[in-house]
C-alpha cells in the first residue's frame, strides 16, 4: 500500500476533540505505519501558539489518552509532521493563509496532496467553514479533498437537511463523512 501524499487540516485543532481523540489516534497510526510517507497535520485554530507550544499541548493529550504513551523519539518524529496556524476561521482572509500553506507544502513535496479538512469545530461554524472554503477555491467536487463533520449533525431533521445541502452543495456525496454523536 503506498497512500497519496496527504494534508489533514484540523479546524478547532486546538480543542478537546484534537487533544483527547484525533491527536492519540493519529499517532498510533504512525506508529503503525498505516499514513503515508508524506503526511501532515495542519492544525488550526484562534490560540496564540507557537508549533513548539503546540506540540507539547498534544503531547499532554497523547501521554493521557493514547493507547501507547509516546516515547521522546516517536514524539519527536511524530510532530515534525504537525504544524499549527493560528486563524479566526470566522475572518475570509484566514483561508487564504491556510491556501499558503497547503500551497508551501505542496511545493515543498513536488506533488498536490490529498486535503482532508476535520471539523472539530463548534456546529454552529460548519456552514461558514464551508463556505469560506469554498470561497477560498480549496473545496470542490473536483478536487483531490474529503470533508469530516464530527459533532452533532443538526438539531433536527429540517436542519440536518439544511446542513447536508450546504455540505453537498462544494463537496460531492462521496467526499463528505459525517460523524455524529
Amino acid at each position: 500500500m503506498n497512500p497519496k501524499p496527504t494534508v489533514m487540516v484540523i479546524f478547532g485543532g486546538g480543542g478537546d476533540l484534537s487533544w483527547r481523540k484525533l491527536i492519540p489516534a493519529l499517532y498510533n497510526l504512525f506508529l503503525d505505519k498505516w499514513l503515508p510517507k508524506q503526511f501532515h497535520i495542519l492544525g488550526v485554530d484562534r490560540l496564540p501558539l507557537k508549533d513548539e507550544e503546540y506540540h507539547r499541548h498534544l503531547r499532554e493529550g497523547a501521554d493521557q489518552f493514547s493507547r501507547r504513551k509516546p516515547t521522546d523519539a516517536d514524539w519527536k518524529a511524530f510532530t515534525e509532521r504537525i504544524t499549527y496556524l493560528q486563524a479566526d476561521i470566522t475572518k475570509p482572509d484566514s483561508y487564504g493563509d491556510l491556501r499558503q500553506q497547503l500551497v508551501s507544502l505542496e511545493k515543498e513535496w513536488k506533488t498536490q496532496a490529498n486535503r482532508v479538512y476535520y471539523l472539530a469545530t463548534s456546529p454552529t461554524l460548519v456552514q461558514m467553514i464551508v463556505q469560506q472554503l469554498n470561497k477560498a477555491e480549496l473545496a470542490g467536487p473536483d478536487k483531490p479533498v474529503r470533508i469530516v463533520v464530527e459533532k452533532p449533525f443538526g438539531r433536527d431533521l429540517p436542519s440536518a437537511s439544511a446542513l447536508n445541502h450546504v455540505l453537498t452543495s462544494t463537496f460531492a456525496e462521496n467526499q463528505v463523512y459525517r460523524i455524529d454523536h
